[in-house]
């Protein structure tokens, strides 16, 4: 029987409920845990880096819930939609930034369904385009 080389990757296969599998691969620059579908698609990897885990999921889509809070903290946090993006709320919704604040769309709507919409500044309010119009 031939000695496993250090450099090389070894795995461990556990087999899960449902066919499912759970697969431990151990490499020399860091180990990855994979859950496997019973097709055998990918659903979750944890990869075991030296800068920390790094997790994916993988499948037609993805549901995080908490009875609690849910906190995302990063140096930098990047949503994409490829369809779309919506944030909905039961309640108040703040977005709040230390340093400026940028929109750009396509056609802005503001809205509101009952109330006012209030718009402040500290300074200046500057309304520029090609036409302003007031109560139209």
């Amino acid at each position: 029987m031939d000695a496993v080389r250090p450099d090389e990757p070894t795995r461990e296969i556990v087999e899960l409920t449902g066919r499912q599998r759970l697969v431990v691969v151990r490499q020399p620059d860091g180990d990855v845990v994979r859950f496997l579908s019973p097709s055998g698609a990918i659903t979750l990897s944890v990869s075991l880096t030296e800068d920390g885990p790094v997790l994916r999921f993988e499948g037609a889509s993805l549901v995080l819930q908490a009875a609690g809070s849910l906190a995302i903290e990063a140096e930098q946090l990047q949503l994409h939609g490829r369809a779309g993006v919506s944030l909905s709320t039961d309640g108040d919704l703040t977005l709040q930034a230390a340093g400026d604040l940028h929109s750009e769309a396509r056609i802005q709507n503001v809205t509101a369904t009952l109330g006012d919409v209030n718009v402040r500044a500290n300074d200046d309010v500057k309304l520029s385009g090609e036409r302003v119009r007031v109560n139209c």
